[in-house]
């Protein structure tokens, strides 16, 4: 039976359109310019510019700050999704007690090409990767770190590499359940095309895992948070920032004080938790 072209088309321009549409929705890259990066580079000296090669094709830029690398354990860290990570760099230089890998996604900041769930899964380990080759990198003294969206990257890359830890701010279940909580379930599974479900790899994660939760998370429902939490099977600590927001937990100084205690201790056993009671849901 022949299928009548004006169906192709139309099965076509619906592909296409999910494809398009669905990311514009998940991703949000911000640009970054020369005068920027001369600004940043002037603002903090400490931070160097690097650049890798990914896929045939592809340059990813970002950041390295070297601190310690004896001494310090080593933190590779993924942004939210409208999130140019040279942001950090002040802190991260100033308050973190690590040495810091920040690469900016597919799209983001001056990295080339455009985002998709698989193509930053890959450049996630590409990157740890290229940097293992560069430097001493003992994998137990490394630290996969992802902010929101950057919480899929991060667990996969501590999963695929068996990083030592793990911190996950403001993670979920999966896209596809967060977006649900906004859309009705249908549109959801119909348009979705990247639904980062890190809750079907959450069990087999080895590294220790610091969860920071905002309580008042006007993005990411508290729920969708604990069920990610709930379903992680190694050493753990889920620590509420209280007071803070999506956009706003790194303000607090709970934030930076969680992280580096974290850093520098080891969790003795699975479900070791500071937490008496969990944050609102």
């Amino acid at each position: 039976m022949r299928i009548p072209v004006i169906v192709v088309i139309a099965v076509l321009v619906f592909l296409l359109t999910r494809y398009v549409i669905s990311r514009k929705i998940l991703y949000f890259p911000v640009s970054i310019d020369s005068k920027q990066l001369a600004q940043i580079t002037a603002r903090i000296p400490e931070a160097e510019e690097i650049r890798i090669h990914v896929g045939k094709s592809i340059e990813l830029h970002g950041w390295l700050l070297k601190k310690d690398w004896a001494g310090l354990p080593t933190v590779f860290y993924f942004g939210g999704n409208a999130e140019e990570v040279s942001v950090n760099l002040a802190d991260f230089s100033t308050r973190l007690s690590a040495n810091a890998v920040l690469v900016n996604y597919r799209g983001y900041g001056q990295s080339e090409g455009s985002p998709t769930e698989a193509r930053l899964k890959s450049d996630a380990l590409a990157i740890y990767d290229h940097m293992a080759k560069q430097y001493p990198l003992d994998p137990a003294r490394c630290v996969a770190w992802g902010r929101s969206l950057g919480s899929s990257m991060a667990a996969f890359l501590a999963l695929e590499r068996n990083l030592g830890k793990l911190i996950l701010t403001c993670p979920f279940d999966s896209i596809q359940a967060v977006a649900g909580a906004y859309y009705p379930s249908w549109l959801v599974n119909l348009v979705l095309e990247d639904r980062h479900r890190t809750i079907d790899f959450a069990a087999g994660i080895a590294s220790s895992t610091l969860v920071l939760v905002a309580p008042n998370d006007e993005v990411i429902p508290n729920r969708h948070t604990l069920r990610l939490y709930e379903c992680l099977t190694g050493p753990k600590q889920l620590v509420p920032v209280h007071g803070a927001g999506h956009n706003t937990i790194s303000a607090f100084e709970t934030y930076f004080d969680s992280v580096n205690t974290f850093l520098e201790n080891t969790l003795e056993h699975p479900g070791s938790d500071r937490l008496t009671t969990h944050p609102e849901k």
